[in-house]
């Protein structure tokens, strides 16, 4: 087995601390200094860990105070309670008629997008496959996918599969996707985002999505729903995770 990147090294070690109870929530955290000393690495490298630490709920850093150990890692997403349907299938149980199209696909270095790289604990030199694709139904855009794979667990890829659904594509190569996270949020659309939907003034519903194989980061796939097209909608006596559904909007063409 390949030696793992140093700050891999370092997020495992915090993590299993943290897990397992033996670094307490809320317990303040060494300084990077010491860090450094201990595993014989940069200040670069250090901080990169506490970024991925803090991405997955493991720290927490307080401006003014410090950074300390923190349990909102407790709340990642499981597989077997999580939504897992595919956009595709959404799209086709409102009704519609589902349609992908591919704008980019290219193999890019885990130095192009360090942030990406750290993530999915895929190397400077490795590859990730980075794909962007637009979904459709009945010929309306409903949202705009971009798309990480780490090139680690799925070294080739049949492109032309990228135009339909990803999900169904990846269990047919025998992969399962085991946990992962979501996060949600708004934003309006960049240029390039907007010369797609035909306006620079539709609210975009941003959802991200880091996907795990076998408790290694395998896929980071954010989506840019059209903000009249989608609705989000949680059960909350039960408490169950949120759902995604489509709005009846997303039966009306778009406004060019």
């Amino acid at each position: 087995m390949p030696k793992l990147p140093k700050y891999v090294e370092i997020v495992n070690y915090f993590k299993e601390k943290i897990e397992s109870g033996e670094i307490a929530n809320d317990e303040p955290f060494p300084p990077e200094s010491e860090i450094c000393a201990k595993f014989s690495t940069s200040h670069m490298t250090v901080s990169r860990a506490m970024n991925e630490l803090a991405v997955h709920g493991f720290i927490k850093r307080i401006k003014g105070k410090g950074t300390f150990a923190d349990d909102k890692f407790k709340a990642k997403i499981k597989k077997s309670s999580v939504r897992t349907e595919s956009i595709t299938d959404m799209i086709r149980d409102a009704g519609l008629e589902p349609s992908a199209k591919l704008i980019k696909y290219g193999i890019i270095k885990g130095k192009e997008a360090p942030d990406i790289a750290a993530l999915l604990h895929v190397a400077e030199e490795d590859f990730l496959h980075f794909f962007i694709r637009t979904r459709f139904g009945n010929g309306s855009l409903i949202c705009i996918s971009y798309s990480y794979i780490s090139q680690n667990i799925l070294p080739t890829m049949d492109i032309k599969r990228l135009e339909g659904s990803l999900n169904q594509y990846i269990e047919e190569l025998g992969i399962e996707r085991s946990y992962g996270y979501m996060e949600l949020g708004a934003c309006l659309p960049s240029a390039e985002q907007a010369k797609l939907i035909g306006s620079n003034h539709v609210p975009l519903l941003r959802q991200t999505i880091l996907w795990n194989v076998n408790d290694e980061p395998f896929e980071l796939t954010t989506h840019y729903f059209v903000g009249d097209k989608f609705t989000i909608t949680q059960d909350k006596i039960t408490a169950r995770p949120t759902q995604t559904t489509l709005s009846d909007h997303a039966r009306e063409p778009l406004v060019k």
